[in-house]
């Protein structure tokens, strides 16, 4: 992989302190599904590790039980993606996130999945204005409303969770094209009937 950035001394040492700061988990994710090296501990070189921190804006990380997975190692956190503000893209999917605090400081996100993982709140995401595309389906999640204020969403995968309420869906969501909400086996019929006639967003299935 032929890289070059410019980058300055101060900067690679600190990217140097993060890489030897990182859990081993995520050290062998980057060195799998990025390098090609397998799930090894192998450090970074200098101009792989400043294109993973200033380079990156698309990641797509899929455990071994994805359809089309790219890495070996289930991840447990998002502490290994810190210091990638600039993604706009970012998959993490069929692994045991169990929460999405981690991506707090995420606000340039514009696509976001993390289907099929342990996520029993979606808390993390309000500040993700830009967010147009959020898959979380198949996990545990039961409530809705840190989407509220993300009112450029256009496609919102819900389904296969625990959700008794669609509170976090208003009448500023104008831009919701496809809205999959079930199944959900603790979603009451009249709630989606009342989605679907008060802000006439469909509630499909999938």
């Amino acid at each position: 992989m032929n890289i070059h950035i410019k980058t300055t001394p101060e900067e690679l040492l600190r990217a140097r302190k993060w890489w030897g700061d990182l859990e081993a988990q995520w050290k062998m994710v980057y060195n799998e599904a990025l390098f090609a090296r397998g799930p090894v501990l192998e450090p970074l070189k200098d101009e792989e590790l400043m294109m993973l921190l200033v380079g990156v804006d698309t990641l797509r990380l899929a455990g071994p039980l994805a359809i089309s997975p790219n890495t070996s190692v289930v991840l447990t956190n998002l502490s290994g993606l810190l210091p990638l503000q600039r993604l706009k893209y970012l998959s993490i999917s069929n692994m045991k996130i169990s929460s999405l605090e981690g991506l707090r400081l995420h606000t340039n996100l514009e696509y976001l999945y993390v289907y099929e993982n342990k996520l029993t709140s979606i808390k993390g995401v309000e500040g993700m204005k830009n967010l147009k595309e959020f898959y979380f389906q198949s996990n545990e999640v039961e409530d809705l409303t840190p989407i509220k204020q993300l009112t450029n969403l256009e496609v919102v995968y819900a389904s296969g969770n625990k959700i008794e309420k669609i509170n976090g869906i208003t009448t500023k969501h104008k831009k919701i094209k496809k809205f999959y909400i079930l199944p959900n086996d603790s979603l009451h019929d009249r709630e989606i009937i009342r989605i679907q006639n008060e802000l006439g967003i469909l509630c499909r299935q999938g």
